[in-house]
């Protein structure tokens, strides 16, 4: 059965629909699985036919654009009303992108310059009053309005990323294969469940608290299941023999760290996708946002407090593998950045003479720091296919946003640069940055440190 999705435009270019259009007949895989409510950009469909539908009716809910107006705002908060799963789409909508320069100027200044200063104005002019609804002072990033549960960078995405992003929460909020059983687990059909069961030699076996109707059964080969039928709604009587060997783990081997994190990658439905972050991807939180999920204390034993299923000894046996991998050093999450993708070659990547894009003509073979153009590759992260270096011969500009464990991309390139230019005049490459806000948070500014300017603060006289 198609699955309800919606897609919601706010303060934008449009650029992000257009990317997922550009798929052309590579849409024809997606389109039947999906039941498309609202998409106003394409189809002609009146907002007031959203307000009508249920709450959390539709499955899930894109949002593409920045909040720049009251009434983006109010869309936003209906789209979460209204989806189950919100996904951010967009560079606009993960960081503010461009738009959100905006933030270094007050909201007086912009309005004045846009409707009474502006060259183009030969007469009269004014802030527009009738049929249009009021700006906001700032802009306010989506995810700081409501919960986002996918956020899908890029200026925009390519249309590969896309179609990833779509077929991949196909098959986490689809019904899944037509042999799945949630009512029995694979320990019901399993040759080992009476003689030779894995648990009893203490090797960690999944099945228990894995839906039954898996074709492969790889326990009846010996092998210990991992979980790829996701979650039962019926776990077997082993569930709590399971739960039991992980509680006496106190360290995790290499093999049994491989083991959990094989299992939670399947269970859990993770993405696997390192071009857009997925709040229900348990793993990618814990790389991303680890102070977003607590720990709590079940029989003595320390786990973190999930609930991914609603069945209380399977999110037990859940929280339990996610403490145990957290702080263990073979858990690694692949975060990658612009830079591992680039086909250019690198030596050290200290630049020579600083130069403007428009100055002189980069060769295609040598990293552009080297070559003294200014490139984001560094503290950008990977997704987008390295088009810029790589096909258009042009420096990263950072539309990706910043990889994992980077919270600030502009102040983390800024003191990249100085280490890289240890050996010149600190004046001269203060000199040669004219824009540093647009240059190094170019599309992240509204989600930087620096956020929007306040109130210029005087002594009165």
């Amino acid at each position: 059965m198609p699955i309800k999705v919606a897609f919601m435009q706010l303060s934008s270019c449009w650029g992000c629909h257009q990317s997922l259009l550009n798929a052309h007949l590579g849409l024809l895989n997606v389109l039947p699985e999906l039941e498309i409510v609202y998409w106003p950009a394409v189809v002609d469909f009146k907002l007031n036919s959203l307000k009508a539908r249920k709450d959390g009716e539709i499955v899930v809910g894109f949002l593409e654009g920045a909040v720049r107006t009251s009434q983006d705002k109010a869309n936003v908060e209906l789209m979460r009303k209204k989806c189950a799963v919100i996904v951010a789409f967009g560079a606009c909508a993960c960081h503010g992108s461009v738009l959100g320069l905006a933030n270094l100027s007050s909201k007086e200044d912009l309005l004045k310059r846009k409707f009474t200063e502006v060259e183009s104005i030969s007469s009269g002019g004014g802030v527009p009053t009738i049929n249009v609804p009021e700006v906001e002072d700032h802009i306010v990033l989506i995810k700081d309005i409501i919960d986002v549960d996918v956020f899908l960078p890029g200026c925009p995405p390519t249309t590969e990323n896309i179609l990833a992003a779509v077929s991949y929460l196909l098959t986490v909020v689809g019904e899944g294969p037509a042999s799945l059983n949630k009512n029995k687990s694979v320990c019901d059909s399993c040759s080992l469940a009476k003689k030779g069961c894995l648990l009893d030699s203490d090797i960690l076996c999944y099945g228990s608290i894995t839906a039954a109707g898996c074709e492969e059964m790889c326990p009846n080969k010996g092998e210990p299941c991992i979980g790829c039928y996701k979650a039962t709604t019926k776990p077997g009587a082993k569930a709590t023999q399971l739960k039991t060997i992980l509680d006496g783990i106190n360290s995790l081997t290499p093999e049994m760290g491989k083991s959990i994190q094989h299992f939670l990658d399947l269970y859990l439905g993770v993405a696997n996708i390192g071009n857009f972050y997925f709040r229900g991807d348990l793993l990618q939180r814990m790389a991303y946002e680890p102070e977003s999920l607590t720990e709590k204390e079940v029989g003595g034993h320390i786990m973190l407090d999930v609930a991914p299923t609603g069945v209380q000894i399977i999110d037990d046996i859940a929280g339990e593998a996610l403490y145990l991998l957290k702080d263990d050093p073979n858990f690694k999450y692949s975060s990658k950045t612009v830079c591992s993708h680039c086909e250019r070659d690198v030596a050290d990547k200290v630049p020579g003479d600083l130069k403007r894009d428009y100055e002189g003509l980069p060769t295609m073979d040598k990293c552009f720091l080297e070559q003294g153009y200014i490139c984001l590759g560094p503290v950008t992260h990977a997704g987008c296919g390295t088009i810029c270096p790589n096909k258009a011969n042009a420096p990263c500009l950072g539309c990706y946003g910043p990889p994992v464990g980077v919270k600030e991309q502009g102040a983390k390139f800024i003191s990249t640069l100085g280490s890289l230019c240890a050996d010149k005049d600190p004046q001269e490459v203060l000199d040669f940055i004219k824009d540093p806000a647009g240059l190094f948070n170019r599309f992240t500014l509204a989600a930087s440190t620096l956020g929007y300017k306040r109130n210029d603060l005087k002594e009165d006289k």
